[in-house]
């Protein structure tokens, strides 16, 4: 079978998590190439195995390269290595009592990297059965993620209102990402978590310190954390806090990568481009809300 067949097997499998983006209606595989809904609306699985669930091309200014250089900083530099392990543990912590299969969404995946490493690494540690679905509106960056990552689902969609029917999902994934505290409550099962991540104070300081006036060197994520609070009172915040050292090609993903170099003067951009190495503050709340009803 070629790739579009083996990822139409795959949606037939998960057809329940889906849901027509146009009328909401249920979603079931045609022909083995496309979803279709009973009103005729009718998404093709692409040659690379997403699905593009968008009603109309959407313009972002996430390209290729800086997909690319994200999923540098992520595999090949084992930047985000600490984060991803205190998911994988947040996640597995809560549902190694079931034996049931576990629903992981990623809302804003981006490219991939992280839900395919967090999945991989709750099969191997926790043994579960685990279905991971991504969806980005960038379709640059699910391109390489259905390329990179044949056993998840891949999706490009609207992050405010993605194509998925009603409680599906036992937990959320929210990294670095837009919110939508609507969505969440939607899509959940109940009991479901959501776990968002944000940066904190500390994330990045150096490039903060260099680039920007003194306006611009503090972070809060003070605001951030009210508003997820007032959603869920119940939440709870875990910290991940530590000093990664890049090498060359290291420092300019990261710089490909963030949107905060930008912004930044050419010649403070030159100057990190130049180095041989950095030593790079990573500083991150862990928001964990759970679905009540």
């Amino acid at each position: 079978m070629n790739r579009i067949q083996l990822n139409a097997e795959m949606l037939k499998k998960n057809i329940e998590l889906l849901k027509c983006p146009i009328c909401g209606e249920s979603m079931r595989v045609a022909e083995m190439k496309s979803l279709i809904c009973p009103y005729g609306h009718t998404f093709d699985i692409a040659k690379q195995g997403y699905v593009n669930l968008l009603a109309r091309p959407v313009h972002t200014h996430y390209g290729k390269a800086l997909f690319e250089a994200r999923r540098n900083i992520i595999v090949h530099h084992g930047f985000f290595n600490p984060l991803i392990q205190k998911l994988t543990a947040c996640i597995g912590e809560v549902a190694a009592a079931s034996d049931q299969r576990i629903d992981l969404l990623d809302l804003g995946c981006g490219e991939g990297s992280h839900l395919a490493a967090i999945c991989q690494k709750l099969v191997k540690d926790y043994s579960f059965h685990i279905m991971g679905s991504g969806v980005d509106i960038a379709k640059e960056g699910i391109q390489l993620a259905s390329k990179h990552y044949p056993d998840q689902l891949w999706f490009v969609g609207d992050l405010a209102q993605p194509a998925f029917a009603d409680h599906q999902f036992d937990f959320i994934l929210n990294i670095l990402s837009p919110s939508n505290y609507q969505v969440f409550d939607q899509l959940l099962k109940p009991g479901g978590r959501i776990i968002k991540v944000i940066p904190s104070g500390g994330y990045l300081k150096e490039l903060r310190t260099s680039f920007y006036e003194e306006e611009k060197i503090s972070y809060s994520n003070a605001e951030i954390k009210a508003l997820f609070l007032n959603h869920f009172s119940n939440a709870r915040t875990e910290t991940v806090s530590y000093v990664a050292r890049l090498n060359h090609e290291g420092v300019q993903d990261l710089l490909q990568m963030t949107p905060l170099a930008w912004t930044a003067a050419e010649e403070k951009r030159e100057e990190w481009m130049k180095k041989k190495s950095a030593e790079i503050s990573v500083d991150f709340d862990i928001l964990i809300g759970n679905k009540s009803f």
